[in-house]
């Protein structure tokens, strides 16, 4: 989507600026015209492969069928030269990414956004999906402290067939279950494992699983001890550590 600044999309959305430019997609900031309000547009690459225009088509789907206060909303999906728009919930604020960048975070903000991320996992189960992907990149606090889960572009209703081809790893693998690291299909269980593994890394500032590539995550998950919170957090409280 190579617009400039103040140029209409699809005839209703006006662009502001970029918001960020992933692998897979772009996000802009743009003017709801029709209704007078700020959106977050997501627009898949020109150059992305098929497969990934079939999980970004189902991105929107599965985030138009689900409405909780801590999941992004999808106001619209549409295309646009060629190309499969996402028009969402503008969220004003900063990733957890972004917030564990400028420190490890306090237990009580921790608690806070972990347990809204919880609330959004458990709303998505109960409706057969698994997000994923959950990391802190995809994770947004709004000024006022909530959170919120965003990017369900590889999440996948149960019941359906895996979209993904030989060789590709889906997610980031410092935060996967190390099932899904194995290639196995994930269930509620790995978005439970993710979720713990940005607890840590927000309550320590590091990460807890490190690695050359995803295998080799996969086997110090496996078979390597747990995590030390209090290694990478002294002086953490007791019921954290043990945790």
């Amino acid at each position: 989507m190579p617009l400039e600044a103040g140029e209409l999309i699809a005839g209703r959305y006006r662009k502001l600026g970029t918001i960020g430019v992933g692998g897979m997609a772009r996000v802009v900031l743009a003017e709801d015209e029709r209704l007078r309000r700020r959106v977050a547009i997501k627009a898949l690459h020109a150059d992305s492969l098929e497969d990934s225009v079939q999980r970004f088509e189902r991105e929107a789907r599965i985030g138009a069928s689900l409405n909780h206060p801590n999941l992004v909303s999808v106001y619209d999906v549409i295309t646009d030269r060629e190309s499969v728009l996402i028009v969402m919930e503008h969220v004003k604020g900063k990733t957890l990414k972004e917030a564990i960048a400028e420190g490890r975070l306090d237990s009580e903000t921790v608690i806070a956004v972990v347990g809204d991320v919880a609330a959004a996992l458990d709303h998505a189960h109960k409706a057969g999906i698994v997000h994923r992907d959950v990391k802190p990149a995809n994770i947004l606090i709004r000024e006022d402290g909530v959170a919120k889960l965003a990017d369900l572009g590889i999440a996948t209703a149960a019941e359906n067939t895996r979209i993904t081809r030989s060789g590709i790893v889906l997610g980031t693998a410092v935060y996967m279950a190390p099932e899904q690291l194995e290639g196995e299909q994930p269930g509620p269980a790995a978005d439970i494992y993710s979720l713990a593994a940005v607890a840590y890394e927000a309550l320590s500032g590091k990460r807890a699983r490190e690695g050359t590539s995803p295998l080799a995550i996969a086997h110090k998950a496996a078979s390597g001890p747990a995590p030390d919170l209090l290694e990478a957090w002294p002086g953490a409280p007791p019921a954290a550590a043990r945790a």
